[in-house]
């Protein structure tokens, strides 16, 4: 116990730094960067059209209205569905076409999903559909 008490009287404080906890960071953050860094180098492949801003033309504009009473008029003529069938099947092979879908507010879904269809198998993928206007009195 003499030891105890002479060592504990003749030294200060110790002052000095525990590096294990570093130590083991460091070494963490090198295994974690040596995984990381070829995934990081490695290229994702991802295909872009070239140039389809200056040569595409501009896509051929058709407005549909989709009346309450589950009527339409594609560009103000009214038209049945099959009409509007063939009307799009012909816009299509003349080129880029976008529809513009406007339903009235107490359309029906069914004529709006069958409109979605008829431009999906006539392979028009352009499409913008307006929401419906509430009327406030």
């Amino acid at each position: 116990m003499a030891f105890a008490n002479d060592h504990a009287a003749s030294s200060g404080p110790i002052a000095q730094i525990n590096i294990t906890p570093l130590v083991d960071v460091m070494l963490v953050l090198l295994i974690i960067f040596m995984i990381t860094a070829p995934i990081v180098v490695k290229q994702i492949p991802f295909p872009l059209q070239p140039g389809t801003d200056q040569t595409s033309p501009k896509p051929q504009l058709l407005g549909l209205l989709i009346t309450s009473a589950g009527g339409m008029y594609l560009d103000g003529e009214r038209v049945s569905r099959t009409d509007l069938d063939r009307r799009l099947r012909i816009a299509a092979a003349y080129g880029p076409t976008r529809l513009e879908i406007r339903p009235q507010a107490e359309s029906s879904y069914d004529d709006l999903a069958n409109v979605l269809a008829i431009a999906h198998n006539n392979d028009i993928r352009n499409l913008a559909i307006e929401a419906p206007r509430s009327e406030s009195p």
